[in-house]
């Protein structure tokens, strides 16, 4: 009798530990769910963080590219010669003034010139 009582507490014990296996692995999944759900998030803010980061660099650069383009307007505006002066010169020179015909080429082209 003894062996059977030893065995069926034996048998009792294996069923306990096979339920306790179970729900451990039970646990286990939800675990790995778990972190696979917070691994999923933590990719998004990176992402997030990321594309926040470029957005600044974008804007940054839009920015340094509009303080460019102002520069070059006005670096163009002081570097254009004074076309009016250069005509007033030519003009004397040639001892004529503004509404003979060569005065009046002259600032036709002057016009061509400025307005393509």
């Amino acid at each position: 009798m003894a062996n059977s009582e030893t065995i069926d507490q034996l048998q009792t014990e294996v069923k306990s530990l096979e339920t306790r296996l179970k729900h451990s692995r039970k646990e286990k999944k939800e675990l790995e769910q778990q972190l696979a759900d917070v691994e999923r998030e933590n990719n998004t803010l990176k992402d997030g963080t990321v594309l926040n980061r470029r957005l600044e660099q974008i804007r940054e650069l839009e920015r340094e590219n509009q303080q460019l383009r102002l520069e070059l307007q006005t670096a163009s505006a002081s570097l254009a010669p004074d076309y009016e002066a250069i005509r007033d010169r030519t003009l004397a020179k040639l001892k004529i003034g503004r509404q003979s015909p060569a005065g009046k080429a002259i600032q036709a082209f002057i016009k061509e010139l400025l307005h393509g």
